[in-house]
């Protein structure tokens, strides 16, 4: 039997439909990496703002006096 082509072997997977399916499921797993990596790289971005922020945060209470900070800290706890 001929296996050259598939056109009129149904259920006869050929050589080239094989490579053709893993190139299908090569490129599914690829598609998803992808975004993966497009959502890491977004949270990454996110948290490094948060960082940013936290450090803008402590260098601003690095010069308030103790008081007002322990004031504040406790209005917070209520």
């Amino acid at each position: 039997m001929n296996n050259d082509n598939d056109n009129g072997n149904i259920g006869i997977i050929t050589e080239e439909r094989e490579q053709e399916n893993e190139k299908r499921r090569m490129n599914k797993i690829v598609d998803k990496l992808e975004q993966r990596i497009s959502k890491l790289e977004k949270v990454l971005a996110s948290h490094a703002k948060c960082i940013g922020e936290m450090r803008d945060k402590k260098d601003d209470l690095k010069d308030m006096p103790e008081e007002v900070l322990v004031k504040t800290w406790e209005e917070k706890d209520e």
